[in-house]
């Protein structure tokens, strides 16, 4: 591949001198004096003034020609000065050269200088002939310059060729100290990406590191050899150019953005500020240092997030004309799109978060409630502005959606059993033989033995149904713990079971009685 490339180096390397030899593309130095004048300015000092224009050609133009043509001239090694003549036509006095004109004097350039158009032209043609002697005189002969520039160009060539042969060696022998690290990469990486894939990974970057160096030094190599000869040297601008004109052009914009760049930071300094201020209060509110009428100490939390968030829209609104391009249409059709996109891909999350809005304002429940939503019994121990988490009394937790909470029941145990006193209740069947007043007392008995039961207001019982075989009764009782309802039914029907069978009353349907046989039934008695 190298060789390859230095086939096409030197090749390139012959075109340049030969190039060099008959054109200089580089362009010269031109000084406008004003609109219709500028000066000749072929090798750094000025050999005369173009006045006017000749048809649409300006006189700068003009001039650029003419100092291209002269530098062209003297890079030409068969050059002769005594080939250099003036030639009329028409009414211009053209200086030429092998057939080619150099410079035209026109009327309107005569009567500026206030000189004879013929002998103005000789007057430049005797110029430009002394220009080019002592150009080629300060410069040495035309040969000697192009075999100078030869050597550096054969020398640029052998430090690139080195370069890149350096860099292959460096790249393989970092390449095979980094498979020897393989088994030494720290073990916290593992945790993402195993040994293996690191070490492909730092292959590829090495791979990607040489190709890169590679490309740069063969871009500085070919800088430099257009360079050296002055066919080429436009390339050589051009190379540059691709450079520092982005960085110029960066630089001009970032310079011109400054102003808006201090604008946008004194918009959020004071967003900022004004930001903190409002969360100060707010923890006040929430801790209650600062009491509002009205206004429960829970709703401090998503109050602050509204607020902040119509901050930072605000704000948003108030930086957006100070954005880069931001006036362009470009800018703003992807600003339209990308809104398109968040209001049609967030249907549902706006739909969970306003309705986690809704919730905190109607305050249906709090953390550590114990609530029943639907199939789902349980605390809440997370409440969010999308979604609410429900721990059961399985320990499970259930992650509820706040849209689907807006349209589901809700019954709220802890907060009934804190205003008013949860009632809780267990129905058993008792035959008609037995006394109503007997199972009432025997049923409020069990209730007031019941641990977290109320003992005012006192249980009472409920005839709920009278059925064919038994009468259906209903102990309800009283609590203001609504976390312990599991263990309070579970303790309530132990307690009935004991006391009615302390009273020798069993617990089943009369039509059961009468079909069963066996012996009389034994009672368990209830030990201390």
């Amino acid at each position: 591949m190298l060789a390859k490339l230095f086939r096409i180096a030197g090749l390139a390397l012959v075109v340049a001198v030969v190039s060099s030899c008959t054109q200089e593309t580089s362009r010269p130095a031109i000084h406008a004096l004003s609109g219709d004048s500028a000066a000749v300015v072929p090798f750094g000092d000025t050999l005369f003034f173009l006045y006017g224009s000749q048809g649409a050609v300006n006189a700068v133009q003009r001039a650029r020609a003419v100092s291209e043509n002269i530098v062209i001239l003297q890079n030409d090694p068969f050059f002769n000065a005594d080939s250099l003549r003036v030639v009329v036509a028409g009414k211009n006095y053209n200086i030429v050269h092998k057939g080619k004109i150099i410079v035209s004097v026109t009327d309107e350039q005569a009567q500026r200088l206030n000189r004879h158009p013929l002998n103005l032209a000789e007057g430049y043609c005797r110029k430009v002939a002394m220009s080019i002697k002592s150009e080629t005189k300060r410069e040495g002969t035309l040969w000697l310059s192009v075999l100078l520039r030869i050597g550096l160009g054969l020398l640029l060539l052998f430090a690139t060729y080195f370069a890149i042969k350096y860099l292959n060696i460096w790249h393989r022998y970092l390449r095979g100290w980094v498979r020897k690290q393989k088994r030494k990469t720290p073990p916290v990486l593992h945790k993402w990406i195993d040994a293996g894939t690191q070490t492909k990974v730092l292959l590829l970057l090495l791979r990607v590191l040489r190709l890169v160096l590679i490309l740069l030094v063969l871009y500085i190599c070919l800088f430099a050899f257009f360079r050296l000869f002055p066919a080429t040297i436009w390339l050589s601008d051009t190379l540059l150019g691709y450079i520092l004109n982005p960085l110029k052009s960066a630089a001009i914009d970032v310079w011109h953005y400054i102003p808006h760049l201090f604008a946008i930071i004194i918009i959020v300094i004071i967003f900022r500020f004004v930001t903190t201020a409002i969360r100060t209060v707010s923890k006040r509110i929430e801790d209650g240092t600062i009491v509002i009428k009205g206004f429960f100490p829970d709703w401090t939390k998503p109050t602050f997030n509204i607020i902040r968030v119509v901050l930072f829209v605000f704000m948003f609104i108030l930086i957006f004309p100070h954005l880069p391009n931001s006036e362009s249409n470009v800018f703003q059709g992807v600003s339209v799109f990308m809104g398109l996109l968040l209001s049609l891909g967030s249907t549902s999350f706006i739909g969970n978060l306003i309705a986690g809005l809704v919730i905190t304002y109607m305050r249906p429940f709090q953390t550590g409630d114990c609530i029943k939503m639907g199939d789902n019994f349980g605390n809440v121990i997370e409440k969010s502005s999308l979604v609410t988490r429900i721990k059961t009394t399985k320990n499970e937790v259930v992650t509820i959606p706040n849209s689907i909470i807006m349209s589901t029941q809700t019954i709220n145990y802890t907060n009934s059993a804190q205003q008013y006193g949860l009632i809780l209740h267990s129905k058993i069947t008792m035959g008609y033989s037995v006394p109503w007043r007997k199972v009432h007392e025997l049923l409020i008995e069990a209730g007031l033995a019941t641990p977290h039961v109320l003992q005012e207001p006192k249980p009472f019982v409920l005839q709920v149904a009278l059925d064919d075989f038994y009468v259906e009764y209903e102990i309800n009782i009283y609590t203001n713990n609504a976390n312990e309802i599991p263990q309070i039914y579970s303790a309530l029907n132990k307690n009935i079971q004991d006391i009615f069978a302390k009273a020798e009353i069993e617990l089943v349907m009369p039509h059961v009685l009468e079909t069963r046989e066996g012996p009389k039934v034994e009672y368990p008695v209830k030990t201390a």
